[in-house]
């Protein structure tokens, strides 16, 4: 797919800024529209006292035009770099509830959003507007964590599971290499944990003990992606996927990582997460996650 209209959620943080600064590096490239966005969040039980709802009505106008002067100053970056922006200003009670509304039915084609790289429990269990984004969005999602200073994409890896969700992330993660002349790395991470029967074997790494597993592996990626050696790089790691997905990009200068995600609910989030959301927490890099169209 190639990104034609790209939807931007601000909040006005740094980190928000630095998803713009991307959202327009990628519609330089791609020839996109961007449209800003940015929710005014209400408050129910403000609205259900009659007598404040003048004064919460001039509080609210008061943000918005405060905020109306901020996006004019995403509108002039991307004049400078020959970008058409737009933006909107919503009112709602959930600012996640409130861009996944906006966007339904509407031909964006990509979002990108900052993340402030949580890690902790109460994030784990709460979430945040970004991560419920990435779950829930019907179109793919770029993460833009609040240190990313880079304006380069050079280096694109894309995880693989051999599961059917791969292929729409092998067949995106193509698509931005061939727009950026990028490189492109398919990484499969051998998961200990996945292979419990192993153990009463040997206590030795599994590739360590079968040393033809990364080889055949190797294959599996060649097959599986479609590429050929000598135009992507073939990778095998072991251990926790996301953590070993995360300090390759990290040790490997990656510029993206691209990935897919199932759309779990908010049962499944808090009891497991996913592979896929935690790259997304704690990744430097941006990360772009795909999901599978629905039959």
């Amino acid at each position: 797919m190639k990104f034609k209209k790209i939807l931007v959620p601000v909040d006005f943080s740094d980190f928000s800024d630095n998803a713009v600064e991307f959202a327009l590096l990628m519609a330089e490239r791609f020839g996109a529209e961007v449209m800003i966005l940015h929710t005014v969040l209400l408050f129910e039980q403000d609205l259900n006292e009659q007598e404040h709802l003048e004064a919460y009505e001039n509080l609210i106008q008061q943000k918005e035009n405060e905020r109306i002067k901020k996006m004019k100053t995403h509108h002039k970056k991307g004049e400078k770099r020959g970008v058409i922006v737009d933006s909107v200003l919503l009112r709602g009670m959930s600012a996640a509830n409130s861009i996944l509304d906006y966007m339904s039915g509407k031909d964006f084609d990509l979002v990108v959003m900052g993340t402030h790289g949580h890690t902790g429990i109460v994030k784990w269990f709460a979430g945040s507007t970004t991560e419920k984004v990435v779950r829930f969005s019907p179109i793919p999602v770029v993460t833009v964590h609040k240190d990313y200073t880079r304006e380069k994409i050079e280096k694109i890896l894309v995880p693989i599971d051999f599961s059917e969700y791969s292929h729409i992330a092998i067949e995106q993660g193509k698509t931005i290499a061939k727009e950026f002349n990028a490189a492109v790395e398919f990484m499969h991470v051998v998961e200990q944990d996945a292979h419990p029967e192993f153990y009463y074997i040997s206590s030795d790494p599994i590739l360590k003990a079968n040393p033809q597993l990364k080889n055949h592996i190797i294959e599996s990626l060649k097959k599986y992606s479609g590429v050929s050696e000598g135009k992507a790089g073939f990778v095998v790691g072991e251990g926790k996927p996301h953590k070993e997905i995360i300090e390759y990009a990290e040790e490997n200068d990656i510029d993206m990582i691209v990935m897919p995600t199932r759309g779990m609910s908010d049962l499944e989030h808090i009891i497991m997460g996913s592979t896929t959301e935690r790259v997304v927490r704690v990744a430097t890099c941006p990360v772009l996650t795909v999901r599978k169209k629905s039959t």
